[in-house]
């Protein structure tokens, strides 16, 4: 057991919020001026983070304040979402083309520009929305939740007795989500598969502070879960955005952009083929004995 384990459930919720707000801190003023490539990504794994906390802990925070903030975090996160989408989709094709013959990776880069247009669009409602009163009022918010957050009373259990009531569901979905894939799931099955491992893991790793390495090795092992299913969306939302592109495109990059979509579709295959081994280990029931 870890060493915080006479932590109580308000010092969770605190740990949680302290821990978002200081990452947002750390990467808004970035936010304006683009020089950390990172800044957008961590943000966003802020907002998710503490809104998925929230949900993990609402029988334990105040019902009205809690559907408020995750509200508002949804609103922002979205905003840094849409930069972030299409970050990812151009870096990933760019990595890609340069696997590309000469030729043909000169041709797929001349299309992925196309992408600049949808990047600027995003970044300019980005920071529209961080000039927005509403942004500044969700940074009050969020601050204020540094030393003020609503608690219930429930909020004053033993955190070793309370979380694990809380965590068995979102578990208990995940695992009926991945029991119902199928032999051949669907594309949307298994996006939502990822969808709940990556809330499982972020409530696995919520109780790091009370559980140490029993709750720390779940989360790992959820983690890999969630990588093989992210590799396999990042191939599928590239593979869409290629097939789209490629009929406004000239013929020599249309052809790269085939190319390329033969590629992505390959590693969309052993995406699924990776998430076998890690779907058998993170079931493993030696992992949950402490929920």
């Amino acid at each position: 057991m870890a060493k915080h384990s006479r932590l109580l459930v308000a010092d969770v919720v605190r740990i949680s919020v302290a821990s978002a707000v200081a990452r947002l801190d750390n990467y808004e003023p970035a936010l304006w001026t683009e020089r950390d490539p990172e800044a957008v990504h961590q943000a966003r794994i802020a907002t998710r983070r503490l809104r998925s906390d929230l949900g993990t802990l609402r029988d334990f925070v105040d019902s009205e304040w809690s559907l408020q903030l995750r509200g508002e975090l949804r609103w922002f996160g979205a905003e840094l979402g849409a930069v972030r989408d299409v970050e990812v989709l151009r870096e990933r094709l760019t990595l890609h083309a340069g696997l590309l013959p000469h030729s043909q990776a000169d041709a797929a880069r001349g299309a992925i520009r196309r992408l600049e247009a949808d990047y600027a669009i995003a970044r300019t409602d980005l920071l529209r929305a961080l000039r927005q009163t509403r942004y500044a009022q969700l940074h009050r918010a969020l601050h204020d939740a540094l030393t003020r957050p609503r608690l219930a009373r429930t909020a004053e259990l033993r955190a070793t007795r309370a979380l694990p009531g809380a965590i068995r569901p979102i578990w208990k979905r995940l695992r009926r989500a991945i029991d119902g894939l199928g032999p051949v799931p669907s594309d949307a099955a298994l996006h939502r598969v990822r969808i709940r491992a990556k809330r499982c893991r972020y409530a696995a790793e919520l109780a790091v502070p009370v559980f140490g390495r029993p709750a720390r090795d779940f989360a790992a092992a959820l983690t890999r879960v969630q990588d093989a299913l992210g590799e396999h969306q990042d191939s599928v939302v590239a593979d869409r955005w290629l097939d789209k592109t490629a009929p406004e495109c000239s013929p020599a990059e249309a052809y790269a952009l085939g190319t390329l979509a033969e590629l992505e579709r390959g590693l969309a295959v052993r995406g699924r083929a990776g998430l076998a081994s890690a779907l058998t280990e993170a079931r493993s029931p030696e992992l949950r004995d402490w929920l």
